[in-house]
């Protein structure tokens, strides 16, 4: 049944791919599966990452030239500060996008995620505020969430300051369930309206552990599957309710539109299936893709896929945006 989903949903969105497409796709997954998978549970691993990844930062030239050129960081009620990086396009403003990166809640930065972001700004003009929170390599994840939720409030309330209307949240990988969770808590705060729309890439919805997660094995691509687990289980015991079973068991009525896109071969395909399938239920306006031969995180790659993922991306938001406006 998931199969026939995922065709019905990437044929409504995506030309099929090529055979020459999908063979080249088959052939980096080759070459992927001779790799050592990443282990999300280790904090060792994260942090020699993390900290390989601030001394190449520190040694490269930053090409976002007008970082924080527009505001001061938004302000934590405790008095701490969360750090967001600024991507202006040329030109008006058509909108906001405020977006989460990825890293199994532990690793990673608003820079690393350059690819990504800098081509949303440029196509479709959009302001671009990347997130800096707090990585949770202590397995504080409720100090993550505070982060990203004092941070998607100061943005809101800036909006004037920033010269927009419009927002789209959205993330990939732990970043979409810190986007998830943003949205809801703009909600609780009687917001939503502000929020245009909600795009996601592999993300990860149930911090329980979906069913594809706890199927999977460590010879899945690019994450070991059964680390990615016991992760969840070191993270979610500092929160509690509703959060510590993920965005996924949350009231998911009266949301903007949403899409989401995953990998076939990611072992938390399930999440975006599932949370596809409960938005629609209840707000009546998300849409899925699922993309063949793809596995976790493959937006980053250099295949015609990931071309492909990150294009109906910018499409969505573009057409969100307009809708918008008119």
């Amino acid at each position: 049944m998931r199969e026939a989903a995922t065709r019905n949903a990437a044929g409504e969105h995506l030309t099929p791919f090529t055979r020459n497409e999908l063979c080249r796709a088959r052939r980096l997954n080759a070459f992927l599966d001779l790799l050592p998978r990443y282990h999300t549970d280790r904090r060792w691993n994260a942090k020699t990452v993390q900290s390989l990844v601030r001394a190449v930062q520190f040694l490269v030239p930053d090409k976002v030239t007008r970082y924080n050129e527009i505001a001061t960081r938004p302000a934590m009620s405790n008095g701490g500060r969360v750090g967001v990086r600024w991507i202006v396009p040329e030109g008006a403003r058509r909108g906001l996008y405020v977006h989460f990166h990825g890293g199994a809640w532990v690793v990673g930065n608003a820079r690393l995620d350059d690819g990504i972001t800098c081509p949303i700004a440029r196509h479709c003009g959009m302001l671009v505020a990347g997130v800096d929170f707090h990585n949770a390599v202590d397995d504080r994840l409720d100090l993550t969430l505070q982060d990203c939720k004092a941070a998607i409030e100061w943005l809101v309330e800036h909006l004037a300051e920033l010269q927009v209307e419009q927002i789209i949240l959205g993330g990939e990988s732990s970043g979409a369930h810190l986007a998830a969770e943003a949205l809801l808590h703009l909600r609780e705060r009687g917001w939503a309206r502000l929020i245009s729309g909600f795009v996601s890439v592999c993300g990860c919805y149930d911090l329980t552990g979906s069913e594809s997660l706890r199927r999977s094995s460590r010879k899945s691509l690019v994450i070991n599957g059964p680390s990615a687990l016991r992760n969840l289980q070191r993270l979610t015991p500092s929160l509690s309710g509703r959060e510590a079973r993920g965005p996924i068991f949350a009231d998911l009525s009266g949301l903007p539109p949403a899409l989401l896109i995953a990998g076939a071969l990611d072992p938390i395909v399930d999440d975006s299936l599932s949370m596809g399938t409960q938005w629609q239920q209840q707000s009546g306006n998300a849409e899925c893709v699922v993309v063949p031969e793809a596995p976790h995180g493959f937006n980053r790659l250099p295949t015609a896929l990931a071309a492909r993922a990150n294009g109906l991306v910018r499409e969505w938001m573009r057409k969100t945006i307009a809708k918008g406006v008119g």
